[in-house]
């Protein structure tokens, strides 16, 4: 698996490279990696997770399971077993970092970024900790220099991009607090949070453990919103702190990848982007400033509310990448889960007549393909 995701950060960066002219702006390919299965055993990142939850001290605020990663939390891969931990995890894990190194230089060499998948919520706890380590390694912030003797560093500006991002779930109680400390501890760490936001893909996955004995969680309630509503209000409230936090410190370095099939959801991101002076709107069109483009995107999976996509691509005007379209690629047996898991994700989305709209736009673009 890191040979294959090497190889796909070889051929994103091929095909930037064709377009790009040797410049590092507009450079907008992300490569997602799914750390459950670059190891051979994925009970090793629970075995984490559960050392973790037990271990980590109480945060300064309080927050709900899976709770928020700590710079100390991979300090224990230094050990030979630990809790839960044995050897063998350890070995496991601490491979498993060494491999994401890897894939994080190459990415750096090859101007492409990583995002860390979400998972669920009992390997979360193992993967925001791998996903924090990256980012503090190599989303590292220009700072100034203190001497009076030679000239500083410049500082940081809305030029730094992140390379690894992590994801977040809007489906999950911690979610905006976990933004709110995120944020906070990467201004304070000097490096830059980089988020895709999401609503999340194991609801009904989620509701079942906690009500059996597969959830780690201590806390008494689920870990996700009961409703969709609620998911929903959580993801556009999570989308305006996001924004406004670009606006207010573009030199913290955030980075935004919007994924959502959601139409009112990306109508609000682009409001939100006109409303904080990020983008300006003129007869409808949304124009949006290379330097904001280099921070913020939105995104939707290749082949789902293509519809949506074209939207945001009519209703906005950007010389660089904002609309993306995400692609997953294999074996059909191997997508298929993938594909089971975004489709019931997007159910709402789909329902009401969505399916039978999703199918007239699919048949009549075949139509125009084939006949002009």
């Amino acid at each position: 698996m890191v040979e294959e995701t090497i190889h796909c950060i070889d051929v994103a960066a091929d095909f930037e490279d064709r377009y790009a002219h040797g410049s590092p702006a507009g450079r907008k390919t992300w490569v997602a990696v799914k750390l459950t299965a670059l190891l051979p055993r994925a009970e090793s990142l629970i075995s984490l997770s559960k050392y973790l939850v037990a271990s980590r001290p109480a945060p300064h605020r309080p927050i709900a399971f899976p709770g928020i990663p700590l710079p100390t939390d991979l300090d224990v891969l230094s050990a030979r077993s630990a809790g839960p931990l044995t050897e063998t995890d350890i070995i496991a894990l601490r491979e498993l970092r060494a491999d994401l190194g890897t894939i994080c230089k190459r990415a750096q060499e090859r101007g492409v970024r990583i995002i860390i998948d979400a998972e669920h919520s009992w390997y979360q706890p193992a993967i925001d900790a791998f996903g924090l380590s990256l980012m503090r390694e190599f989303n590292k912030l220009p700072v100034k220099s203190s001497s009076w003797f030679r000239s500083s560093k410049p500082a940081p500006s809305m030029n730094a991009q992140p390379l690894v991002y992590a994801t977040f779930q809007a489906y999950l109680h911690r979610n905006p607090e976990y933004l709110a400390q995120s944020l906070e501890a990467a201004h304070a760490g000097g490096y830059a949070l980089g988020v895709k936001l999401v609503r999340g893909a194991y609801h009904p996955h989620e509701l079942a453990a906690h009500a059996s004995a597969t959830s780690i969680s201590t806390d008494a309630v689920p870990p996700v919103w009961l409703s969709k509503p609620e998911t929903d209000a959580c993801y556009d409230a999570c989308a305006a702190l996001l924004v406004g936090y670009v606006a207010r410190a573009p030199e913290h370095g955030l980075g935004i990848l919007f994924g959502t099939h959601n139409w009112a959801s990306a109508e609000r991101v682009l409001g939100e982007l006109v409303r904080s002076g990020l983008a300006g709107s003129k007869d409808g069109v949304v124009s949006i400033p290379d330097t904001v483009a280099e921070h913020v995107a939105i995104g939707q999976l290749y082949g789902m509310s293509d519809a949506l996509t074209n939207h945001l691509v009519d209703r906005t005007r950007c010389s660089t990448p904002f609309v993306l379209k995400y692609i997953p690629y294999g074996n059909l047996a191997e997508v298929m889960p993938y594909l089971s898991r975004r489709a019931i994700e997007n159910k709402s989305v789909l329902g009401n007549g969505g399916a039978a709209d999703e199918r007239r736009r699919a048949g009549a673009e075949i139509w125009q393909r084939l006949f002009g």
